[in-house]
């Protein structure tokens, strides 16, 4: 319950924010002309209802869902080891973290290798499928001037 309430709060903080910024020159400029009530009114009023709107709503909602669960979840474990950070969200960040040190980046000259196969192999696809696409449009030809 801690862990879904901890990546819901901070999701669902994420894309309310990610929201508010992608409208803020709206929102200033209804908050000169009605002001805050105004604009929470005109934010509501089903005549100015869009999607956009719709889906901020449930993000909202989801958010105090999350914060809720991570409340509960924070006085349900209150025997343990009490840290902000869920313990599996740290076990998730450091086992990536292993995962990422494991890679090994491949130098120029096998990325230019490797994409002149592939762009090979694309026009060899392209070939190929002109030819299949040829050899169907004869056979159309045949059946219906039969």
């Amino acid at each position: 319950m801690l862990t879904w309430g901890f990546l819901l709060l901070v999701g669902g903080f994420i894309a309310c924010l990610i929201f508010f910024l992608s409208n803020m020159s709206d929102i200033f400029m209804h908050l000169k002309s009605v002001g805050f009530g105004g604009y929470v009114n005109r934010f509501f009023d089903p005549a100015n209802l869009s999607t956009a709107k719709i889906i901020f709503v449930i993000v909202a909602l989801l958010t105090v869902l999350g914060l809720v669960l991570y409340i509960v979840g924070r006085i349900k474990n209150k025997g343990e080891k009490n840290s902000i950070v869920p313990a599996k969200v740290k076990k998730y960040v450091r086992d990536t973290r292993g995962e990422l040190k494991k890679i090994v980046w491949p130098n120029f000259s096998t990325v230019a290798r490797n994409t002149g196969v592939v762009l090979a192999m694309c026009a060899v696809t392209g070939l190929v499928i002109v030819a299949v696409d040829a050899v169907c449009v004869k056979l159309i030809d045949l059946l219906l001037n039969l």
